[in-house]
């Protein structure tokens, strides 16, 4: 029964803590690293079908523009879902919604499977990229309010190498079988994400918000576990007294719409926002999209050293490899410090593609061997790709949820969600103008130049928030500095006291806390 009952073990004060049941956490990561694994696939698709589509022997054959809109579409259509979604859950309940996202996905694989036309294609990508996005904003809120704390942190990097891995599992698929089978086989992980949602029990969070008391009851009793319903109990009771006023606090919209305009409210908004709109043009969206095609369009400037779906096999991996080590790195070391090494690698990676590809380009040519030019690409090119992905892919996301305060956080992440989809679309979009007029030398001059401008921006702007509990973040924001770089003193206003923004830690009365 020890593998059933919840885990107890003791702090250094000797004292017990009792940690919720092994077995529903168990389920509850696989269920979302098995969602993780499905986004990522999703996301990747495009970037292994449009080959097969644009070649020769095609059983559906289109142009370069169509091509675009199947892969821009699937990203047009995610806001729609990220909305969605957030209102559908709190009808309907997060599982249920989960479980609707997951039919979606799978019958948008099985319209790409047995296309006939290219209507029927493009309504497949759009229905995934609706479904796609109504489990990434679900999920998230999922792992929240069922996870045990501790495990919390985990499941959630965890789930951004699942992205990659399922983004290396379709460009698998896609260098061995046709596109129908691939799409076919990518339909899995969303079955065996619907089947594993029939044993994960909804969240008591929404039964208690419904003021369904029994059933919220019967889902803490089975994430406890037998033997704990007096915890469970208790988190019940805890529950109970803290939404009743949070409920009647959302009730004051006027008040919260006025709250919006603080300034340190929209200090932590505009510079997430703004990293997040950074990162996109820094091109590992493109990236992600037009693997193949980008690949290509490099051989053909003379640095071929494998093929594209073999490159793109191994620069999934690369990226796999690369999160992994950020999830490991994230529990320790601070948010700034792997972004600006995310930024300061990809800066001189993309900038070394970009000038190596316009000396090929000229009519004297490069300097350099050809045998050096091509290993010297093809290094650049998975450095570039394993950089972006080490801190530029997570982070923007992971703080998001960190840095707004509590009673604006639904609305502030719901719209830099849909306004980050709406501009990855149409950068994606709008890659084949690129192609055409920038030529692949000038994209990664562009990309270059973006992880620069961006890195400069997290350096200046990002704060740290390693460590910290969302309260001493919101605490931060609320000082007069805009910039992180111009922390090191301030006046606390309440207390009348200067505080050393360089120390983690301070004496006050006798008693130690934590700042930023």
């Amino acid at each position: 029964m020890a593998s059933v009952r919840a885990e107890v073990t003791e702090n250094q004060e000797g004292s017990t803590k009792i940690s919720r049941a092994i077995i529903p956490q168990v389920v509850i990561s696989c269920t979302c690293f098995v969602a993780g694994t499905s986004y990522g696939m999703s996301a990747g698709h495009s970037a292994v079908l449009l080959p097969h589509l644009q070649s020769e022997n095609s059983s559906l054959v289109i142009d370069e523009n169509t091509g675009s809109w199947i892969a821009s579409v699937y990203a047009i259509a995610s806001p729609v879902g990220c909305l969605l979604g957030g209102l559908a859950m709190d009808l309907w309940g997060r599982r249920n919604v989960n479980m609707f996202g997951n039919i979606g996905m799978v019958i948008g694989w099985l319209l790409i499977t047995f296309a006939d036309s290219v209507a029927m294609l493009i309504s497949g990508r759009i229905i995934e990229g609706f479904s796609r996005s109504i489990l990434a904003t679900c999920i998230t809120v999922f792992v929240d309010e069922l996870a045990d704390p501790k495990f919390r942190g985990f499941i959630v990097c965890s789930m951004f190498t699942c992205v990659s891995v399922g983004i290396m599992a379709i460009s698998c698929l896609g260098a061995f079988v046709n596109w129908r089978t691939a799409s076919a086989l990518a339909a899995l992980p969303s079955i065996i994400n619907l089947v594993s949602l029939y044993f994960v029990s909804e969240s008591p969070t929404w039964f208690v918000r419904k003021n369904r008391v029994q059933e919220a009851e019967s889902a803490l009793k089975w994430l406890w576990g037998p033997g704990n319903e007096v915890q469970a109990k208790k988190e019940l009771h805890d529950l109970i007294s803290r939404l009743r006023p949070r409920e009647q606090h959302s009730r004051r919209i006027a008040k919260t719409v006025r709250n919006f305009f603080k300034p340190s409210i929209l200090k932590p908004f505009f510079i997430i926002h703004l990293f997040n709109v950074l990162q996109t043009f820094c091109g590992l969206g493109i990236l992600t999209y037009y693997t193949v095609d980008i690949l290509s369009k490099t051989r053909k400037a003379g640095t071929e050293i494998l093929d594209d779906y073999s490159t793109t096999v191994l620069l999934s991996a690369v990226r796999v490899l690369s999160v992994l080590i950020s999830s490991f790195l994230m529990l320790k070391a601070g948010r700034r410090t792997i972004s600006i090494i995310s930024g300061v690698l990809s800066s001189a990676s993309a900038l070394c593609l970009g000038i190596i590809l316009s000396l090929n380009n000229m009519e004297y040519g490069s300097p350099m061997s050809p045998k050096l030019e091509a290993n010297i690409t093809f290094l650049s090119a998975l450095i570039y790709a394993g950089s972006m992905s080490f801190g530029f892919f997570a982070l923007p996301s992971i703080m998001i949820g960190e840095t707004q305060p509590s009673h604006v956080r639904g609305f502030a992440c719901g719209y830099i969600y849909t306004m980050n989809d709406l501009l990855l679309g149409s950068v994606v979009k709008m890659y084949p103008w690129m192609s055409n007029n920038l030529q692949i030398h000038g994209i990664f001059l562009f990309f270059g130049i973006s992880c620069v401008v961006c890195t400069i921006f997290v350096y200046l702007f990002l704060p740290e928030t390693q460590g910290l509990t969302l309260q001493q973040i919101e605490d931060y924001f609320r000082q007069p500095n805009v910039m992180w770089v111009t922390r090191d003193k301030y006046e606390n206003d309440e207390k009348g006291q200067k505080i050393d923004m360089h120390v983690n830690r301070i004496r006050h009365r006798n008693t130690k806390t934590l700042v930023i």
